[in-house]
């Protein structure tokens, strides 16, 4: 039987040398050291803050849940996914408004702003492609800097094959510019880049990809069913996996303000939904709570790490053409 404790403490280290916050700005929604944003398709992000930075002390540790390669094999995969049919993704863009504030007035963090960018494009009998971009100006005790990050995912609709390639950008900097492409085989997921060590990572066969599992969740919130499962996040770092938690919640019945972003949406019903994140020990570092519609749209979300909290607000929606599939 495989010792899960010692495959976890025996896991590759994470790539660049990064200095680890105590736990990122994901999810749904930043890298170096990270601050993680987590919103809806895409919202893995984060960007990096200067180590040598005032503002960073040596006892900050990552923000970000969790970026173990083997943890996976011990992350058992719910009933609900292998009977579950992913949903069509919904080509859109939305862009949200960010808000930073610190978890406890301990943290480093003082406040923040900030705007990210998603667009969904692409279609099951084609391809799905995701592209962000996040702007932040967030304020520390030390001083103040400018996250930009700009990322591309290009996945198959099965979910076997994925190409990556990410920018951050801090204060003008680049800190970190990644590439890669990774394909699930009947052994695991092999995922090769540059920027690996030795170029090449094997994750165990039961890790999805990300946006093969985006599509999953927006099934599951359809069909009210909770899903748990390992997810390779490469937005964390190129050898990261979580194991994240969807929960669908009660419908909400109050009607959006007039002239609200989503008011394309009609009357189609939204729910509550909230993701939790685990680390390599099974512990929940990251709570997101939100309200969705059932093609993956959300309106709001607040996110709660251990020494930050972030709030996205839906600014604009725009649904995108889509061919349908012959």
């Amino acid at each position: 039987m495989l010792n899960c404790r010692a495959a976890v403490e025996t896991a590759q280290p994470p790539v660049h040398g990064e200095r680890e916050f105590p736990h990122r700005i994901g999810g749904p929604l930043f890298r170096g050291v990270p601050v993680p944003v987590s919103v809806g398709y895409g919202y893995r992000s984060r960007v990096i803050i200067p180590q040598d930075n005032a503002m960073t002390a040596p006892r900050l540790r990552r923000l970000v849940a969790a970026r173990v390669i083997l943890v996976a094999v011990c992350l058992p995969v719910t009933a609900a996914i292998a009977q579950t049919q992913p949903a069509d993704g919904t080509p859109r863009r939305m862009i949200f408004n960010l808000d930073f504030t610190p978890a406890k007035a301990s943290d480093q963090l003082r406040s923040g702003r900030g705007r990210m960018t998603i667009e969904l494009s692409g279609s099951r009998c084609t391809e799905y492609k995701v592209i962000r971009h996040t702007v932040a100006n967030l304020q520390f005790a030390g001083g103040a800097i400018k996250l930009v990050s700009d990322m591309a995912m290009t996945e198959n609709s099965n979910g076997t094959q994925l190409a990556f390639s990410i920018t951050d950008r801090v204060n003008g900097e680049v800190k970190r510019q990644d590439t890669l492409v990774a394909r699930k085989t009947p052994q695991g997921i092999v995922a090769t880049s540059r920027q690996l060590p030795g170029g090449r990572l094997q994750l165990p066969a039961n890790v999805l990809l990300p946006l093969y599992h985006d599509r999953l969740a927006d099934a599951a919130v359809r069909e009210k069913k909770p899903l748990v499962a390992p997810v390779y996040n490469p937005e964390d770092t190129l050898s990261s996996v979580e194991r994240i938690t969807y929960r669908t919640g009660a419908e909400v019945k109050a009607p959006l303000p007039k002239g609200h972003p989503a008011a394309v949406m009609a009357n189609a019903p939204r729910y509550r939904v909230e993701i939790l994140r685990h680390d390599k020990n099974g512990k929940m570092r990251v709570r997101e709570n939100m309200t969705r519609y059932l093609n993956g749209v959300f309106t709001v979300s607040d996110t709660m790490f251990e020494n930050m909290r972030i709030k996205a607000d839906l600014a604009s929606m725009t649904l995108l053409p889509q061919k349908p599939c012959p």
